[in-house]
């Protein structure tokens, strides 16, 4: 087998994983607690390393650095600052380590997934993801739940969906809709996927609404 089958495998392997890095921290509570963020870490670290090997696989391959990662790399250098001049080390620690995992995430996707089979798979999987979350919401609502997997949560009478807090999933879910929105309205799909995508959309809508964020109202 050559070289490009097998970076060809490599690729996927790496979609899979950030696609699973994607599904994971909104499923476990935001990767707020750090069982599910070590998980996230261990997925960023195997990453890395199949970057690393289609570096090897192909060493004619280029970098990628757009303008925008100046703002990361910046973003890095003043989190790392404030890092080493925090009044209380351990916070500052786990706090520098995410801002870490997600630069490293954002490189690496940078460089891998630029294609647009790529960006469309991600795009159905986070939708999807959204819908569901979203769905789960609606149910707690109409049910008065406060129940998300083994936890109750304190607040009552509001969608939570997989999150403690109802502002975090209004959070998520405002950021996933304009991307379901635009694939229903301005993509070249056929009329299936575009009225999966409009369903999906509304969903989230309705995921959005009954989280009773005023936060989440006003930035959708």
């Amino acid at each position: 087998m050559d070289r490009e089958a097998w970076d060809n495998y490599v690729e996927k392997a790496i979609l899979g994983l950030v696609l699973g890095i994607l599904v994971l921290g909104p499923i476990c509570f935001g990767a707020v607690h750090p069982i599910p963020f070590a998980g996230i870490q261990a997925l960023t670290g195997v990453v890395l390393l199949l970057w690393a090997i289609r570096l090897w696989l192909d060493p004619k391959a280029r970098l990628l650095f757009p303008p925008v990662c100046w703002g990361v790399l910046a973003f890095v250098i003043y989190a790392g600052g404030r890092y080493f001049t925090a009044d209380i080390e351990y916070v500052a620690r786990q706090e520098f380590l995410r801002v870490l995992v997600y630069a490293f995430l954002f490189f690496a996707v940078l460089n891998n997934l630029h294609r647009q089979e790529h960006t469309r798979t991600t795009a159905y999987a986070m939708v999807g993801l959204a819908m569901c979350v979203a769905g789960v919401a609606v149910y707690q609502f109409a049910t008065n739940s406060s129940r998300v997997w083994h936890l109750v949560s304190p607040y009552t009478h509001r969608g939570l969906g997989t999150y403690i807090n109802p502002n975090h999933l209004g959070g998520f879910l405002e950021l996933i809709l304009p991307l379901g929105l635009a694939h229903a309205l301005l993509a070249r799909a056929k009329a299936l996927p575009r009225v999966l995508f409009a369903y999906a959309s509304l969903v989230i809508m309705a995921g959005i609404a009954v989280s009773v964020s005023r936060g989440a109202w006003i930035s959708t």
